[in-house]
């Protein structure tokens, strides 16, 4: 599979409008990718020796969040790949377990991609710290981006979770989700009074 990331901004919007993939998970972890490169922006156009150790290591987390999210965009289409091709195989004797794991995997990819949302904006909040007034804005646009791609990926887990058969997984991943999404919530709030 190629990467989301080698296509241009042209033919990924193309693609989301006239495929089955990419679909909102991608488009999800692509803009919260894209939010947390603009904290990183402001952090890396702010240096100053006074700060530098403290804002080299928030750089280095936002590095591996950044690139954890975009892996998620192209984890999410590999996964909903996996799953169609598990349900079309009707004929294969193990079938049903190819698609409960397919299933699983498709479940999983946007809470993981939610978790690193949330860190992105846990990240966000501490860089205004280290971020230059005129850069602020841009930090909490990636904020913004940041929030909406993990309510984005949530209406995903929304969409599995009433797929499961198991009523206790479904609780749990309903909770998980509502704790995401009011942490997300608050985190916004602090970072735009």
């Amino acid at each position: 599979m190629r990467s989301l990331w080698n296509m241009t901004l042209g033919a990924f919007r193309d693609d989301i409008e006239s495929r089955s993939m990419p679909g909102c998970g991608a488009a999800a972890a692509s803009s919260a990718a894209n939010g947390l490169a603009l904290v990183l922006k402001g952090l890396r156009l702010s240096a100053d020796d006074e700060t530098a150790a403290s804002r080299d290591r928030l750089i280095e987390q936002a590095d591996v969040c950044v690139d954890a999210l975009a892996g998620y965009a192209d984890e999410d289409v590999a996964a909903f790949q996996d799953y169609l091709a598990a349900r079309k195989a009707a004929s294969d004797p193990d079938r049903d377990s190819a698609v409960a794991e397919a299933g699983q995997r498709i479940t999983q990819v946007p809470v993981d991609t939610a978790r690193a949302c949330l860190e992105g904006l846990a990240l966000s909040r501490q860089a205004m710290a280290y971020t230059k007034p005129a850069l602020q804005s841009d930090t909490r646009a990636g904020a913004q981006l940041l929030h909406a791609g993990l309510s984005m990926v949530l209406l995903n887990v929304d969409a599995n979770t009433a797929q499961l058969d198991d009523p206790q997984a479904s609780d749990a991943l309903r909770q998980e989700r509502q704790r995401l999404q009011a942490d997300a919530d608050r985190y916004l709030a602090a970072l735009t009074a």
